[in-house]
C-alpha cells in the first residue's frame, strides 16, 4: 500500500521523534510513504487571506493526484485544512473558478475542471482515520506483538479533525470512537473522561497564556482523579501545548506525562523505543514497562 505523506510543519520542525515514529509504525505495516514536493497546508494563511489558504490546500491534492495518490497526515491542524480546502473549493464557485486559472498557469487541474486529465480526487486521511479505516481494526490486532501494560490512559483529541463534521467526517464529535479503539488494541486502557473532546488551549496561548495554562490544569487535574498514567495525543499542536515548560510541570505534579499516539502502537508492535525516537528534546515520557 502506498499513500503520499505530508507530515507538516510541527514535526518537520518540532516534533521530529513524533515523525520518526509514524514512519516506523508504517513501516511494520507495510505502507510506503511517498514523499511528494508538497506546499504549506495553508492554515497559517487561513485568516489573512482565504484565497492563498485555499490554493495552497487545493495544489497539494492536485499533486497527490497526479500521482494516483491519497494524502495521509498525522497533523490533525494539516488534515483539517486540506478539508477546509476543499470544502472552500467546492462551494464558492467564484473562489473555485479563480483557483483554477492559478492552478492552470502553473499547468495543474483538479480533477472535474477544465482541461483536466481523467482521474479521481485525492483522499485526505488522518493518521487515525487512516489507521482505522484503511489498516483496518483487524489487521492490527495480528500486528500486535507485545500488548502493553493495561494503563489507563486519558484521550486528548484535538479539536481540528472532530469540527465541523460537516466540513471533515472525521468521527463523532461528541461521541468519538475511532481514537478509543485504537488505543485500547495496544493493551492500554482509553478512559471515559469529560475533557477528552475539549480545546488543549493552544489556540489562545499566545494571547492568553494564563488561560491556557488553567485548561491544561483543569484537564491535568481530571485525568489525574481518573486514574489516568498519561494523556494520549493524536494532535501535534495539541503534544506541543503540553510539553511546554509550564504546561509539563502541571501535568508532572499530577504524575502525568503527554505521549503521542504513534509511540503506543509502535511499541504494540514491537518496536524498540529507541527507533521511533532521535535524540531532540521532548522526548516522550513513558512509564509503561512494556516500551522501554
Amino acid at each position: 500500500m502506498k499513500v503520499a505523506y505530508f507530515p507538516g510543519c510541527q514535526i518537520t520542525f518540532s516534533l521530529k521523534s513524533y515523525g520518526k515514529a509514524v514512519e516506523a509504525i508504517m513501516a511494520a505495516l507495510g505502507v510506503t510513504l511517498v514523499r511528494l514536493p508538497f506546499n504549506c497546508c495553508g492554515n497559517p494563511s487561513r485568516g489573512k487571506n482565504l484565497e492563498v489558504s485555499v490554493f495552497s490546500a487545493i495544489k497539494n491534492l492536485v499533486l497527490a493526484q497526479k500521482y494516483g495518490l491519497d494524502i495521509m497526515t498525522p497533523c490533525q491542524c494539516c488534515f483539517g485544512q486540506l478539508k477546509y480546502g476543499l470544502y472552500w473549493y467546492e462551494n464558492r464557485k467564484a473562489l473555485r473558478d479563480k483557483i483554477d486559472r492559478l492552478l492552470a498557469d502553473q499547468g495543474l487541474f483538479y480533477p472535474g475542471s477544465p482541461g483536466s486529465p481523467p482521474g479521481e480526487p485525492a483522499g485526505i486521511k488522518h493518521l487515525l482515520s487512516f489507521l482505522y479505516h484503511d489498516i483496518g481494526i483487524d489487521t492490527l490486532k495480528k500486528k500486535i506483538t507485545r500488548p502493553l501494560a493495561p494503563e489507563k490512559i486519558a484521550l486528548q483529541h484535538g479539536c481540528h479533525a472532530l469540527r465541523p463534521f460537516s466540513v471533515t467526517g472525521f468521527d463523532n464529535p461528541s461521541a468519538p470512537i475511532i481514537f478509543k479503539t485504537l488505543v485500547n488494541i495496544t493493551g492500554l486502557e482509553a478512559i471515559d473522561w469529560s475533557k477528552q473532546t475539549e480545546c488543549c488551549g493552544s489556540p489562545v496561548a499566545k494571547d492568553n497564556e494564563a488561560l491556557a495554562l488553567k485548561m491544561i490544569t483543569h484537564k491535568a487535574e481530571t485525568a489525574s482523579r481518573e486514574g489516568a498514567a498519561h494523556i494520549c495525543t493524536a494532535c501535534t499542536h495539541c503534544q506541543i501545548q503540553y510539553q511546554g515548560k509550564d504546561a509539563a510541570h502541571i501535568l508532572s505534579d499530577k504524575n502525568l506525562s503527554a505521549v503521542p499516539y504513534p509511540f503506543f502502537l509502535g511499541a504494540a508492535l514491537g518496536i524498540p523505543i529507541a527507533e521511533m525516537t532521535t535524540g531532540e528534546n521532548h522526548q516522550p515520557s513513558i512509564t509503561n514497562p512494556r516500551l522501554q
